[in-house]
């Protein structure tokens, strides 16, 4: 199976995934694209922008700024030094859905596109490889689309998380499940340490998933689950971040009660 990655970051899922990638026989990586954001517009991204932190309000867009550290891997090699060291090809682009990017799409030749951190991937980019993308998602799906990991859950007094892997389609986090894995939220004293220790468990397992993936995929695409009833989540308001707060005390505190008898 050739396999070309496509990513908008250097530190962070690809870099955890390209080792077990090319460790495995079956696979080879024939390009890993670094793609520099969705759009060169950037007019229409600051528009976009505003209409977000109307729809959470100020004091929302600031708490999501600073909740993106929560998520941040900064222990991750550069996926660029990580290509050096495994003998793949690398490339660079200033977007996602240009038209260098289609270019290195077409010659890769890939049997299968890997969507490793990245936002929007156009139906031009997508459908390029012979059996398409796919996505890993840090959520559960179909319940929770477009949600970082942990905190919707929470918001919704669900007491469980996990990762998706997902065949890429024309809307996000919204295509057949491959490959799903789930554990329970282990809390933690904050909400920031809990989010923390649930990232764990699916960095150390999602790329064992992804090559199994890759390897497996005519079986798992032959069993894909269509996703029904879908919900999109995005950066959370300063309302609903209280929520989440309370909800994490007091599912904090169930957890531990129920541990103690």
């Amino acid at each position: 199976m050739r396999i070309i990655v496509l990513t908008c970051s250097r530190r962070g899922t690809a870099s955890r995934m390209l080792p077990a990638l090319s460790a495995c026989p079956q696979l080879v990586v024939v390009r890993v694209v670094l793609a520099h954001g969705v759009s060169p517009n950037a007019r229409k991204h600051r528009w976009r922008r505003l209409l977000k932190i109307l729809r959470i309000g100020p004091l929302g867009a600031l708490n999501g700024i600073r909740m993106r550290a929560w998520y941040r891997d900064p222990s991750t090699p550069d996926v660029e030094e990580l290509c050096r060291t495994h003998g793949v090809p690398f490339s660079e682009t200033p977007f996602i859905n240009c038209d260098e990017t289609i270019r290195l799409f077409r010659e890769a030749d890939a049997d299968l596109g890997l969507s490793l951190g990245n936002g929007y991937i156009g139906e031009r980019v997508f459908s390029i490889p012979r059996h398409g993308m796919v996505n890993l998602h840090s959520e559960v799906l179909p319940a929770f689309q477009g949600a970082s990991a942990v905190i919707w859950p929470i918001y919704e007094n669900v007491a469980e998380t996990g990762f998706t892997i997902h065949q890429v389609n024309r809307k996000i986090d919204d295509g057949d499940i491959l490959l799903q894995e789930k554990w329970p939220i282990i809390f933690r004293d904050s909400l920031r340490k809990t989010v923390a220790a649930n990232l764990v468990p699916g960095r150390e397992r999602s790329p064992a998933a992804m090559v199994k993936v890759c390897t497996d995929y005519a079986t798992l695409k032959r069993h894909a689950v269509k996703q029904t009833g879908g919900r999109s989540y995005t950066t959370p308001s300063f309302w609903q971040f209280l929520r989440m707060l309370r909800n994490h005390s007091r599912m904090r505190a169930a957890q531990r009660d129920k541990t103690a008898r």
